[in-house]
C-alpha cells in the first residue's frame, strides 16, 4: 500500500473540516479550528494593544512611537478584516447546522408521513376484509339440494321436535357450513377437495372476493419497498392480518391454496412467506391428518407437504394470454388475437 504524499495528506484533512460532523458535541475538527484561531487573533491583539500602552507610557519617546502606531495600525486593519472574515465563516457555519438539522427534521417527518400512509391503506384492507366477511350469504340449496335438505333428527330440541334444517347463512356462518358440506359423508381428501372445486367453479361469488381481497392484502404488504417496512415490519402487519382470520377461514384458506384450485402457487407463496396457517388447528390419527381436530375435515400428507417450502414461479411468465381489458384471463383463448388482426386488416382495407 502505497503512502500519502504531504499535499494528499493536507488535502484530507482539509476535507475533515468541511465534512457534516460539525457539532462541537461529536468533536467536529471545523468548530475547533475556527476557536483556535479566534483565541490566536484574540492573543495577537491583545498583545499588540499591551506593548502599544507600554511603549506610550514607558518610553516617551515620540518618534519610536509614531513607528510603532504605523505598525500597529497597520497590523491590527487586517486582524479586524479577519475578525469580519471569521464571523462570516461562523454564520456559515450556523446556516449548515442549521440545514443539517432541519433536513434531519424533514427525513423524521417523511418517515412519519410514510408510516402513517402505511397504517391507513393496511387498517382500510383490514376494514374491507371484515365488511366482506360480514356480506358473505350462502344458499345451501344452490350447493347441493340433497345436503339442504339433509336428515337433522338428530338435532331435536327437548321437546323431540326435530327443527327445520337452515338453508340460508351469511357473515361467519358461511366458513363453517361450507366445512360441513365439504366433510358430509366424504370419506377421502381427493372428495373433499372436489368438492371444494365445484364451489369455486359453479359458486364462486360465495367466496371469491373473500379470497381475492386477502390475497390483495398479503400482496399489498409484500410489495412494499424495504426501506419503507422491513421484513420484520411487514411480518408484524401480516401478524396482525392473520389474527382476524377465525379457524373456519384458516380451513378454507388452507383448501384454497391446494394446486389445481385457484392461481399457480403465489397465493400460496404468501401464506407460507407469512406464516398465515400458523394457528391453523392440525392432527394426525393412524397417518390421516385431520383439520379441527375432530375428523371432519380429512386430509393427506401431500397437502401438508404443499405448505413446507414456497414453490419456485418462473422468472418469465411463457403463458399466452389474450390481454386487453381481459388482462392475464384464462379463459379468453388466444387464438381470438388471429381474429382481431384478421378484424384490424378487414377495417383497414374498407377504409
Amino acid at each position: 500500500m502505497s503512502k500519502l504524499s504531504w499535499f494528499d495528506k493536507k488535502t484530507a484533512t482539509f476535507n475533515s473540516f468541511l465534512s457534516n460532523e460539525t457539532e462541537t458535541e461529536k468533536g467536529g475538527s471545523l468548530p475547533r479550528l475556527l476557536l483556535k484561531l479566534l483565541l490566536i487573533a484574540l492573543a495577537v491583539i491583545i498583545t499588540l494593544i499591551l506593548v502599544d500602552l507600554a511603549l506610550v507610557f514607558g518610553l516617551k519617546k515620540p518618534d519610536v512611537i509614531g513607528v510603532f502606531g504605523d505598525f500597529f495600525g497597520g497590523v491590527l486593519n487586517p486582524l479586524l478584516t479577519f475578525l469580519t472574515f471569521f464571523c462570516l465563516i461562523v454564520t456559515v457555519v450556523i446556516q449548515r447546522h442549521e440545514l443539517s438539522l432541519a433536513r434531519t427534521e424533514y427525513k423524521k417527518t417523511a418517515e412519519a408521513l410514510s408510516t402513517q400512509a402505511v397504517e391507513n391503506t393496511f387498517f382500510s384492507i383490514l376494514d374491507l376484509h371484515h365488511k366482506i366477511v360480514d356480506n358473505l350469504k350462502l344458499d345451501t340449496a344452490a350447493l347441493w339440494p340433497n345436503y339442504a335438505n339433509r336428515d337433522n333428527s338428530r338435532n331435536r330440541d327437548r321437546k323431540g321436535n326435530i327443527p327445520e334444517v337452515k338453508k340460508l347463512f351469511s357473515g361467519r356462518e358461511v366458513f363453517e357450513e361450507i366445512i360441513n358440506y365439504l366433510s358430509l359423508h366424504s370419506s377421502s381428501s381427493e372428495k373433499i377437495v372436489e368438492r371444494y372445486k365445484s364451489i369455486q367453479d359453479e359458486h364462486n361469488h360465495v367466496l371469491g372476493h373473500y379470497f381475492r381481497n386477502l390475497y390483495q392484502a398479503l400482496k399489498v404488504i409484500h410489495n412494499y419497498d424495504n426501506k419503507i417496512l422491513d421484513n420484520s415490519q411487514k411480518k408484524k402487519y401480516a401478524s396482525i392480518l392473520r389474527a382476524q382470520l377465525s379457524t373456519k377461514e384458516l380451513i378454507l384458506i388452507f383448501i384454497n391454496g391446494l394446486d389445481g384450485i385457484c392461481d399457480n402457487g403465489k397465493f400460496r407463496n404468501l401464506l407460507i412467506e407469512y406464516a398465515m396457517l400458523e394457528h391453523l388447528p392440525l392432527r394426525e390419527s393412524k397417518g390421516q391428518f385431520y383439520l379441527l381436530g375432530n375428523g371432519s375435515v380429512r386430509i393427506d400428507q401431500t397437502m401438508v407437504a404443499q405448505y413446507g417450502k414456497k414453490k419456485e414461479m418462473p422468472l418469465l411468465d411463457l403463458q399466452k394470454c389474450y390481454g386487453g381489458a381481459f388482462g392475464n384471463n384464462q379463459f379468453i383463448p388466444y387464438r381470438l388475437k388471429n381474429i382481431e388482426q384478421n378484424f384490424d386488416a378487414e377495417n383497414t382495407s374498407k377504409n
